[in-house]
């Protein structure tokens, strides 16, 4: 996989060819995160107690909130750009639809990995979400990217972070739908489920993410996307496991009452990490490509 199987942008016109992904991407999960910080705080000052059929419904509610907060600053702005990105819908869809057909039953069905892996020490749970869900959800959204729009739909290094944000969108609503309807929690650990699912396929997607940028625009060794979806895995296998414990528990018991800001403060920490970390590799990338290209200006001029 080389850049010259992707149609090149130049540095100095991706950002007026394509329309900008990094503030959307960022006001989006920021939104996220507000609201379910708010929610829990709430639940914490307040000791709201909602029942039945509003509990369900509430929770339900917050299941397609990264989507809709996707659609609203990413899907529908594509839609009036003068270059859309002309898959990003269809990359969510198909996501979501594996997610549903291939990588739940895979997850819960075949591995079944809550029957076996909560038990384990630390460094089995890493190793175990990291080969069976890491791996199959990872394999999935980047094989979803390779049929949709590798390399044919890629012009700019933004192309594949929105395209990876979609896929992560997609799948993650599947994920977030099915496991408020079968656990359905209280809702402040609902706001934590549908936080914790986008965080974990969104810090897989930029992993990957990485790796195709540098495969696809930088000529990089062919051993870099490969590793870059190790990573991925790995994330899924580093975060996964801390979820259970964040989520687990009535909040009016003893000793767990701090749970749901713990969770929330460790949630946050991750995201921004990964979209931080994220970025200055992008932008690394980026500078350095436009300096080669400068450079390689200026010798030919002289």
């Amino acid at each position: 996989m080389r850049a010259s199987r992707a149609v090149a942008v130049s540095p100095e016109s991706e950002s007026f060819a394509v329309l900008p992904v990094w503030r959307r991407i960022t006001v989006q999960l920021g939104i996220l995160s507000v609201i379910a910080l708010a929610i829990v705080l709430a639940q914490e000052l307040m000791a709201l107690q909602f029942e039945g059929t509003i509990r369900r419904v509430l929770s339900l509610a917050l299941a397609p909130l990264p989507l809709l907060l996707w659609l609203l600053f990413s899907a529908l702005p594509e839609g009036r750009s003068d270059r859309p990105r002309r898959s990003l819908v269809g990359v969510a869809v198909l996501s979501g639809l594996c997610a549903s057909a291939f990588g739940l039953p895979l997850v819960d069905d075949f591995f079944q990995l809550e029957q076996w892996l909560p038990l384990a020490s630390v460094i089995q749970r890493i190793v175990g979400y990291t080969v069976t869900a890491g791996v199959v959800d990872v394999g999935i959204k980047f094989l979803v990217l390779r049929f949709l729009v590798l390399p044919q739909g890629l012009r700019a290094r933004s192309d594949v972070v929105a395209y990876a944000m979609a896929a992560a969108v997609g799948y993650s609503f599947t994920i977030n739908l099915v496991s408020v309807w079968r656990l359905d929690p209280v809702w402040e650990l609902a706001a934590i489920v549908v936080l914790s699912n986008t965080v974990i396929q969104f810090a897989s997607s930029m992993a990957m993410t990485l790796g195709i940028v540098a495969s696809y625009f930088a000529n990089a060794f062919p051993s870099v996307l490969p590793l870059s979806l190790v990573v991925a895995a790995l994330s899924t296998g580093l975060i996964a496991p801390q979820v259970p414990g964040l989520t687990s528990g009535p909040l009016g018991t003893a000793g767990n009452a701090a749970r749901p800001l713990y969770g929330i403060a460790f949630l946050l920490a991750v995201l921004l990490l990964s979209l931080a970390g994220t970025y200055f590799l992008y932008s690394s990338a980026e500078r350095r490509q436009r300096e080669t290209t400068l450079g390689r200006g200026n010798s030919n001029g002289a």
